[in-house]
């Protein structure tokens, strides 16, 4: 067993440098070349280095300009073949060089594959970031404030820009998400960030331009927002990213080189397994009955809108303590998530785990978002959006306790820069996704049959994704079919399997969450069967101390280089 977690929490940082490092420097150091490819990569992405917690990216853009993202690509290009040239003479050099490598990799795909500045639209909303500058108080108010300043007066050419850009018809789902956000944006930065920043005790050096910059910006993307539904009268289907590009996604960005029968065979197995496990409980609750009216019996168990924060806070508390009792996994801190009402622009997503930078300088709180139900749909419909109660209990597994915001405090103590900030899907999500099946077996929620249902209604849920982005993307199936198959295969009730079935178009990759969970669960096998003696939480705390690298790189170092398949 190579014991590489002592390495990665021991490694002491690179020595200081003299000077500035550039890409004109060729520099032979492996260190050396893994700066300057970091620094590549947020300057090409400003608001996810703003997310790690490096502020002297606040308030930029990216370039979006013609020139610049063929410049991109070239840079990215030359990245990498410096990364595959570069010697790494150690375990943690070549697992860094690894995951930098994947991270570039995914980069490439992403703008020569895809394309995704001349063809989705939803590229350009990821680069408004104004959450990040009143959610956490990183910085003084005025200093917060200017970046917003400073995004708001960039956003009409970044807007007219990629307006040149973006090639018309566009698929209509497509349209659909990006004007979702964009008209959240506007109703952010009018309502919840004018307030922040209008009610301070004492005015800001920069007050007099904080109002003026907040309605150049609502101006800005509600221009947007009526440019976009524009095109909607020639939109289109045409999504699909067809079985070549859709493996190549696979191999690029998740380090996972497979082929689609093997795929489908693993999402109709797994399917197949929580389809019977969930049948099995139903007939245990009430035998007499069909298991779909006892799922959806059990599924009317819903807190109430205005209940559904303390109950998930109730659940996040139970579930420290659940881990911690049960010697589950590592807890490395204090720390716990804030329960909060998700803002507006991004309640395309029910429930998610918002985390502070890993880079900030001061410890700031992590927030575990619920989504409301829109006041403007039908009453049933807002009833029907409420997670129920026994799925909710996963869910806060997922993202909280020892998903997400576990998985965040484990790579917090990491003393590598790349494995703290880089992270691959698979992971991330195959990851949480594990935890819920592993918590109820080991207990969690008292093993009844009730919460099992539940468990399985989110396994189910991930198993139809898994099965709908292979028809979507390499089967040609429509929004609607898929739609059909999260309402008859995972249970789900019609707004919201159409929700997940309009995803699958624009997040092709969301079978992560079952790729990865089943990726780690034959990690786990293998690595307790070469491990006689070793616990849950002593895989649990090593599996964790790779960060979030690619389960192929991980599994690799946890069982060395002749490792096998991770499927």
């Amino acid at each position: 067993m190579k014991l590489l977690v002592l390495v990665l929490i021991a490694a002491c940082s690179p020595p200081p440098k003299t000077r500035p490092i550039t890409s004109d420097d060729a520099p032979e150091r492996f260190e050396d070349v893994a700066s300057i490819v970091m620094g590549h990569l947020d300057r090409f992405d400003p608001a996810e280095a703003v997310g790690n917690g490096l502020h002297e990216h606040d308030g930029k853009l990216p370039d979006v300009s013609p020139a610049a993202l063929d410049q991109a690509v070239a840079q990215l290009e030359k990245d990498s073949t410096a990364l595959q040239n570069v010697e790494a003479t150690t375990d943690r050099q070549r697992l860094e060089r690894g995951v930098l490598l994947q991270a570039v990799r995914e980069e490439l795909f992403k703008r020569v594959d895809l394309d995704v500045y001349r063809k989705n639209p939803i590229s350009y909303t990821q680069a408004i970031n104004l959450d990040a500058y009143i959610v956490r108080d990183y910085a003084p108010a005025f200093r917060r404030a200017q970046a917003v300043i400073d995004l708001c007066r960039g956003l009409p050419g970044f807007f007219t820009q990629a307006r040149a850009n973006l090639s018309s018809p566009m698929p209509r789902t497509w349209i659909a998400i990006a004007l979702l956000r964009i008209k959240g944006f506007a109703e952010f930065a009018d309502k919840d960030v004018r307030q922040q920043f209008g009610t301070v005790s004492i005015p800001l050096a920069n007050q007099a331009d904080i109002d003026p910059a907040l309605d150049t910006c609502k101006k800005a993307l509600l221009e947007h927002a009526s440019w976009l539904e524009q095109q909607q009268a020639r939109a289109t289907d045409d999504f699909a990213l067809g079985e070549q590009k859709f493996l190549k996604m696979l191999a690029e960005t998740q380090d996972v080189v497979t082929d689609l029968g093997r795929l489908k065979a693993i999402a109709d197995e797994d399917l197949r397994r929580n389809t019977k496990a969930i049948e099995d409980a139903a007939h245990s609750i009430d035998p007499r009955r069909p298991v779909r009216d006892v799922i959806l019996e059990l599924a009317d168990d819903r807190p109430a809108a205005g209940e559904i924060l303390d109950v998930a806070t109730q659940q996040a508390d139970a579930m420290r303590r659940f881990v911690v009792d049960n010697r589950i996994v590592t807890v490395p801190s204090n720390n716990v998530a804030q329960v909060r009402e998700s803002p507006p622009f991004q309640r395309w997503n029910a429930a998610f785990l918002d985390g502070p930078g890993v880079f900030e300088d001061k410890a700031m709180p992590s927030f575990y978002y619920i989504s409301p139900p829109d006041p403007k749909w039908p009453e049933a419909e807002q009833r029907a959006y409420i997670i129920p109660r026994a799925d909710l209990l996963f869910t806060t597994i997922h993202e909280v306790w020892p998903g997400h915001f576990l998985h965040h405090l484990h790579r917090d103590k990491l003393a590598s820069k790349i494995l703290k900030s880089k992270c691959t899907y698979s992971m991330s999500e195959g990851w949480a996704h594990y935890t819920e099946e592993m918590m109820f077996d080991a207990g969690a929620g008292g093993g009844t049959m009730q919460t099992k249902v539940g468990m399985l209604k989110e396994a189910l849920l991930r198993n139809v994704r898994f099965v709908a982005t292979l028809g979507l993307h390499t089967g040609g199936m429509t929004v609607d079919q898929a739609t059909k198959l999260f309402e008859d295969k995972a249970f789900v009730d019609p707004a919201n399997a159409r929700q997940q079935a309009v995803r699958g178009t624009f997040d092709p990759m969301y079978l992560a969450y079952t790729l990865g969970k089943i990726m780690i669960k034959n990690l786990r096998a293998d690595w307790l069967k070469r491990n006689p003696g070793m616990k849950l939480q002593d895989f649990h705390d090593t599996l964790l101390s790779y960060g979030c690298a690619p389960l192929p790189q991980i599994r690799r170092g946890m069982l060395g280089e002749e490792a096998g398949s991770p499927l």
